[in-house]
């Protein structure tokens, strides 16, 4: 029997809802060496999201991250990017998913708008970091698998 990895989250259907309702700011802490750890996301309907990775062992010294998900209030999170009208748009949005013999891990999720812009978030190429791609995101996509190897699925 195959084990499968969810997304630490509440709820994903609610989730999937929220960002459906589409993005008007976000934050990223982006250290002075290497790749984030949290991204922030304000969403149309006024509640503030945090994004973070979790790891979790598959074999051996293998492992495998998959995001976090909270609600947190807005005073918590640091000062947001406001995002074009554009992002308030959301046309789709999907949970990528590395699939293997033995298990189903949830990673990722993309985010497609009205005008074509994509926001992909994933879990990074070093551990507990996020590889994410954006047009508003300036540093490399690093991620922890190859973005071929994720399966799109709907929430």
């Amino acid at each position: 029997m195959k084990k499968v990895m969810c997304f630490d989250v509440v709820s994903a259907p609610a989730l999937a809802a929220g960002l459906s309702n589409g993005l008007s700011a976000y934050a990223i802490n982006t250290p002075k060496v290497g790749p984030p750890a949290t991204l922030w996301l304000r969403l149309c309907d006024g509640r503030t999201l945090k994004v973070g990775v979790d790891m979790h062992g598959i074999g051996g010294w293998e492992e495998i991250g998959t995001l976090t998900f909270e609600v947190v209030n807005a005073d918590d999170a640091p000062e947001m990017v406001s995002l074009p009208l554009s992002w308030s748009e959301v046309r789709r949005i999907q949970k990528l998913v590395y699939l293997s013999d033995e298990y189903e891990a949830e990673c990722g999720f993309m985010l497609c708008t009205g005008n074509g812009d994509d926001l992909i978030v994933v879990p990074g190429a070093d551990v507990y970091t996020l590889a994410i791609k954006a047009p508003f995101y300036w540093l490399p996509f690093t991620p922890e698998n190859d973005l071929a190897a994720y399966v799109c699925k709907d929430f």
